[in-house]
């Protein structure tokens, strides 16, 4: 019954299968290193997968068939999501890119540096951005910028690019500066 209303698209039925299943997709998504900004767009992509293939999906048992195909689309959403991000976060390479950063002021925001952290305010932007980014950028940003170390020995530290510090540091202070220009003023 249940079935046969999420296949004729009722909105009462979505309705319950959404607030059925949304929270353990929400949590698988989570579980597997999903980050909390992006996991909500992909429960949305995990529900538009299961709007598309519900009119083929067939029980196989009379138990747990229906949550064991919904994870396998949540699976898989997980995995293009990542394979999405390891495209997108490929840095340029090249001797043109490297002398392109280097000619770059370091002080992209003057507003973020080590002396300014005491500042509650800017401490609170940044613990709340700090679970948007990997580890590593974190790190990398966190060196250059509070602890004015080098890109290079930043690089050395991490394991990273010289280049990829260089993106680390811009992308996690574009995301500190959107998160400060939200705050009422």
């Amino acid at each position: 019954m249940f079935l046969s209303g999420v296949r004729d698209l009722d909105p009462e039925s979505w309705s319950r299968l959404v607030q059925t299943f949304g929270p353990i997709v929400y949590r698988w998504c989570r579980t597997s290193g999903v980050s909390p900004a992006d996991a909500p767009d992909l429960v949305q992509d995990v529900f538009t997968s299961i709007a598309r293939g519900i009119g083929g999906f067939q029980r196989q048992t009379a138990e747990g068939s229906f949550r064991s195909w919904i994870a396998t689309i949540t699976r898989n959403r997980i995995r293009d999501h990542f394979r999405r991000r390891a495209a997108r976060e490929q840095a340029e390479g090249g001797t043109e890119a490297l002398v392109r950063l280097q000619q770059q002021s370091d002080d992209i925001d003057d507003s973020v540096r080590g002396e300014t952290i005491e500042s509650p305010l800017l401490r609170q932007v940044m613990a709340a951005a700090q679970s948007e980014f990997e580890p590593k950028t974190w790190t990398a940003f966190c060196l250059t910028t509070l602890e004015s170390k080098s890109p290079a020995a930043v690089a050395e530290l991490t394991g990273l690019s010289v280049a990829s510090v260089y993106q680390s540091k811009s992308r996690v202070l574009r995301r500190i500066r959107q998160r400060m220009a939200e705050l009422p003023q």
